[in-house]
């Protein structure tokens, strides 16, 4: 059984934080350690981020919904906007991403890093562009199976 559970927030950076506070709440319900979740909610915050910035050009007033899938071995995460389409090859091209080398300052650019983030963040990434609307279909498994509380927990 998959729980699933969507939200939408404007296309102003400063709403990101609510979908960051609301991951963090829903993996409490996995197995995932606190530094697993920490890079799923990087994975998430750069994809709604690139919704806002790319898709939407910073123009608020336009609608993200986010979607959280919780099945028993996977949690996917939908980004889902309706402005300006991503070139799906962007995608392919980019590779994972890599520390950035002290000696090299080409490696230091603090922008265009997002999908590497993303992918290296997460276990698969799809995008797609259908009928107006884009989605970003990024996937982690879990560890092991949520376990349900035992009766000393749930009171």
């Amino acid at each position: 059984m998959t729980r699933t559970i969507s939200l939408t927030i404007d296309s102003r950076p400063e709403c990101i934080e609510l979908l960051s506070c609301a991951l963090r709440g829903l993996c409490r319900l996995t197995p995932l350690p606190a530094a697993e979740i920490a890079r799923i909610e990087l994975a998430l915050v750069e994809a709604v981020n690139n919704a806002v910035e790319h898709a939407y050009r910073g123009e608020p007033g336009h609608a993200v919904v986010v979607e959280f899938q919780l099945a028993a071995d996977r949690f996917h995460l939908l980004v889902r906007d309706r402005g300006q389409a991503m070139d799906p090859l962007n995608l392919a091209a980019v590779e994972v991403f890599g520390e950035p080398d002290r000696a090299d300052p080409e490696t230091w650019r603090l922008r265009g890093r997002g999908l590497a983030i993303i992918k290296s963040c997460m276990d698969s990434v799809e995008y797609q562009a259908r009928d107006g609307v884009n989605t970003l279909i990024m996937s982690r498994a879990l560890d092991s199976p949520p376990t349900p509380p035992t009766a000393d927990e749930a009171r």
